[in-house]
């Protein structure tokens, strides 16, 4: 219609409004089909880019992949016909963020694309620099502007395009050569924008281009030269405002960068780039601090004149073994002064490796205790770690000491340094506990990249003469050892803070888990339930950290962490209890299970496994009457059922065989416990006899007329509220159970006889393989509904009799049963609903079986409970009512 008559879209302007709304849809081919809508609309009318915009930026991120490359390449054809520079900066932000999309054809588009937009149309003009025209000149310009603007939009976008220039230029482009020359142009023309305040447009401030010339540095520093550098020299001396300091940082990021690879570099501007920098050591902060640190001891590789180093440490531990003997709780100016000291010797520590000056320190620090430099700053600094300091004081300590253990790993080995950190994450401060936990986890990320980027050395040509028959491989470095010990001493106290909140330190937290997982330093059963709580967490980032490091263990580990499953469960409950305050089992708009992400980890394992795991959750909720905890006004046995069924109601089931064996194992349950129940019910609160029953009965076992219902004899005496507040939490428990199994057989249009509804057999051959389909119009809104009303009812004894009289009910006569039941006359021979064994398994009836009965005479059912049986010919008026009334119950469910 489009193609045919284009101006269907100014006539019609609810067109655009449907478009926007398909874009949002549930279904991704919906979704999918909405976007390539757009892209024709776009096409036949470019100004409703504007319009569009917004829905394509969202999709960008979609869940399926699919969707996220149409909406990748609709953003090539916006930022090709854009002439705004923010919306170009937009469109780019969000391709860069799929550069590290988890899908690699995601992930290679995006960059491919990128390549496409900033490189390749620079490729000609940047092949010799005498060539350049102006023209080309102002293109350049422009596109160093456009990154500069896009890299103001935060931490994330910086490293995303730190990552896309790396592989731009690394050795697996074929187009790295001319990127390179691209790459150099653009360094330039901010250079010269950065001198020339002119030259820089309005809104654009020096440091910004600074800041984004340190990402050109990180991904390739021989895009700079030597005089560049000398350029840059002048931004280190003065130090008077916040602004310079920022500058002074991104400043010593480029000199530490690419000093190294620069050989040209005069001596003299390396050291004057020195004095400034060790001049101005004590007004930095602690960000700063560390750069400079770091970009001293580069110098000082290429002078060799390590004694300035020397000088400056050897002058702070003379200062701290002053303030030591000070009460630093008393003198403000003080504490100040001693964090600085702190601070100066932690990045110095870190960074510089002087273990070849020892016999300068021994001469400057008489009288000498210590065997290495590394140690006599650690023993420096402990004083001021203890629980007495001020807390600003003591985190900066804390924070030292492991830096300085960072560089020096056999220092983690230590007694005197175990036991601070012991205490520090004992003792419950969360800022304490962050910067020791943070310093674990940037240590394990220190050993998992020495480990990535380590060489095979047993491929290595010769390697097994020289190192033996398996090369060396068995060596185990300083920082192994370091990384085993953190993770067996410190590891329960890790678990208990990661399980204790959700706010930065149990991220941190979170995080150290994940590392020792993959770095393979403890049994994954010790961490495993805790990682299938966290991933219940209300915080995404805590949640996403916990996923990843679950499936990983998942992957490697599936039939060892197949025993710690249920115990996992448990420990989800109690963390979503305890610390997100909400006992509920799934997320609201729209519904989803909380256990969501660990049920799609089980489904990359084969059938069988997620069957096992299937019985072995439903197992959870079955109990025994006279065990059943009931202590509380919500018991916590109905707490953790109820969590665990809402969690069954919306699992994403992959197939129709997984599904059916849900519903088996909970009808099993109902048929199993439910009839026991019921008969305590109907003797203990409705006081139903069996003499009672026979009196009912005529000499040849027919019910007589009789008025009153088993019921309607139970209000003759009282039962025990303890009994009563028992019985009908084991009610609630197994209604709630019934109810989600109604629910989920008309959510995927299943008949109680395992058929859909459209006549095809859903319990035997290929269809089992398939995925269910869900019925549209059917929401989870009335099975929470009900589960909650059901609950509520242990507030007042008559809700409670209520219940109980309603559950009795269902067993007695359920009426979906019974009209199937009775259809299996004219239908028999029909599949049925797996019950897991080939002999079939109890109804959940209190009465006869859920097989086909046979030709013969009809097997008359009674209740289990005690209820007499009925009268031959047609019900009472009252008990149509009631049959009728509680189907119309169960057809509200759709």
């Amino acid at each position: 219609m489009l193609e045919k008559d284009p101006s269907l879209l100014e006539r019609a302007r609810n067109v655009k409004t449907l478009l926007i709304k398909c874009a949002a849809d549930a279904s991704p081919m919906v979704r999918d089909s909405a976007l390539m809508l757009v892209g024709k609309c776009i096409q036949q009318k470019p100004a409703l880019e504007q319009d569009f915009l917004k829905p394509i930026l969202s999709l960008s991120s979609d869940p399926t992949v699919t969707v996220r490359k149409r909406s990748i390449k609709l953003l090539k054809e916006v930022y090709s016909r854009n002439g705004s520079r923010e919306v170009k900066s937009i469109i780019v932000e969000y391709l860069l963020q799929r550069t590290t999309d988890d899908d690699k054809g995601v992930s290679e588009l995006a960059s491919q694309i990128l390549e496409e937009v900033w490189f390749a149309p620079f490729w000609k003009c940047s092949e010799d620099a005498a060539e350049l025209s102006i023209h080309n000149k102002l293109a350049l310009k422009e596109q160093m502007e456009l990154v500069i603007s896009t890299t103001r939009n935060g931490d994330g976008i910086s490293s995303a395009l730190v990552s896309l220039l790396r592989n731009l230029l690394g050795s697996g482009s074929k187009a790295a050569p001319s990127n390179s020359k691209v790459c150099q142009k653009l360094v330039s023309t901010a250079f010269e924008s950065m001198i020339d305040p002119e030259a820089r447009p309005e809104g654009l401030e020096q440091k910004h281009i600074v800041q984004c010339l340190t990402l050109f540095a990180r991904a390739d520093a021989r895009l700079f030269d030597a005089e560049h550098m000398q350029y840059l020299q002048p931004y280190t001396s003065n130090l008077t405002t916040a602004e310079d300091s920022n500058l002074l940082r991104s400043v010593v990021v480029i000199f530490r960068c690419v000093l190294p690879v620069i050989p040209s570099v005069q001596h003299n501007l390396l050291r004057e780039i020195q004095s400034a920098l060790f001049k101005n050591v004590h007004k930095l902060g602690k960000t700063e601090l560390n750069e400079v640190a770091a970009c001293l001891w580069t110098i000082n590789t290429i002078l060799n004149n390590p004694e300035r180093l020397v000088k400056l440490i050897v002058s702070v531990i003379k200062y701290l073994r002053i303030y030591k003997l000070k009460d630093m709780s008393q003198n403000e100016k003080d504490t100040k002064s001693a964090k600085r000291c702190v601070q100066i010797v932690g990045a110095f520590g870190k960074h510089c490796n002087l273990e070849s000056e020892l016999g300068g320190f021994q001469e400057a620090l008489a009288p000498w205790q210590w065997t290495s430099v590394s140690g006599m700053m650690i023993n420096s600094i402990e004083p001021f770690a203890g629980s007495s300091q001020p807390l600003s004081l003591r985190v900066d300590a804390l924070n030292s000491i492991g830096l300085i253990c960072q560089a020096s790993p056999h220092h983690f080995n230590h007694t005197d340094v175990s036991g601070i950190f012991q205490k520090a994450l004992v003792e419950g401060q969360s800022d304490v506990q962050n910067v020791v936990l943070g310093n674990f986890r940037d240590f394990f990320a220190i050993q998992e990249n020495q480990a990535s980027n380590k060489p095979d050395v047993s491929q290595a040509k010769g390697s097994a003469a020289a190192n033996g028959r398996l090369g060396g491989s068995m060596k185990a470095s300083e920082g192994d050892g370091a990384s085993a010990l953190i993770a067996q001493r410190f590891l329960q106290n890790v678990l208990f803070i990661s399980l204790a909140s959700q706010d930065t330190t149990a991220l941190t937290a979170t995080e150290v888990i994940a590392s020792i997982n993959r770095q393979g330093l403890v049994h994954p059963k010790e961490s495993g339930p805790a990682l299938v709580a966290l991933e219940t967490s209300s915080n995404p980032a805590i949640a996403s950290v916990a996923c990843q490091a679950h499936a990983d263990v998942h992957q490697q580990h599936e039939s060892m962490f197949e025993r710690e499953y249920m115990r996992a469960i448990v420990e989800a409950y109690r963390y979503q209890k305890d610390v997100v305050k909400d006992t509920c089992g799934f997320r609201r708009g729209p519904h989803m299970s909380k256990l969501h992400s660990t049920f799609e980890i089980i489904k990359t394992s084969k059938s069988k496994y997620q069957k096992k795991f299937i019985s072995n959750f439903c197992a959870k909720i079955d109990f025994e009457l006279d065990k059943l905890d009931v202590s509380g006004a919500v018991p916590a046995s109905l707490q953790l059922s109820r969590f665990l069924i809402e969690n069954l109601a919306f699992f994403d089931y992959g197939r129709v065989e997984e599904l059916l064996h849900t519903l088996s194992c909970m009808e099993k349950i109902v048929a199993s416990t439910g009839p026991g129940v019921a008969h305590c019910i109907n003797t203990e609160v409705f006081h139903v006899r069996v003499d009672a029953i026979l009196g009912a009965l005529d000499e040849n076992g027919q019910g007589m007329e009789a008025t009153t219902t088993s019921h309607e004899c139970a209000a003759t005496a009282e039962v025990a509220p303890q009994r009563l507040h028992r019985l009908t939490t084991a009610s609630i428990i197994l209604s709630c159970l019934w109810d989600t199994r109604t629910y989920l057989r008309r959510l995927y249009g299943l008949s109680s006889n395992g058929q859909a509804k459209d006549g095809k057999s859903n319990g035997k051959g290929k269809d089992v393989s398939k995925a269910p389909t869900k019925t549209a119009g059917i929401s989870g809104d009335r099975v929470v509904a009900a589960i909650a009303e059901r609950v509520e009812s242990l507030g007042s004894q008559e809700r409670m009799m209520q219940q109980c009289s309603a559950f009795v009910e269902l067993l007695s006569v359920d009426h979906e049963f019974r009209v199937a039941a009775e259809g299996d006359e004219e239908g028999a021979g029909r599949p049925k609903t797996p019950s897991g064994d080939e002999a079939g398994s109890p109804v959940p009836m209190s009465g006869g079986g859920g097989g086909s009965r046979g030709a013969g005479k009809r097997k008359r059912s009674g209740s289990v409970a005690g209820t007499p049986h009925k009268k031959r010919g047609r019900p009472t008026l009252g008990r149509r009512k009631s049959s009728r009334k509680s189907m119309e119950e169960d057809e509200e469910w759709e």
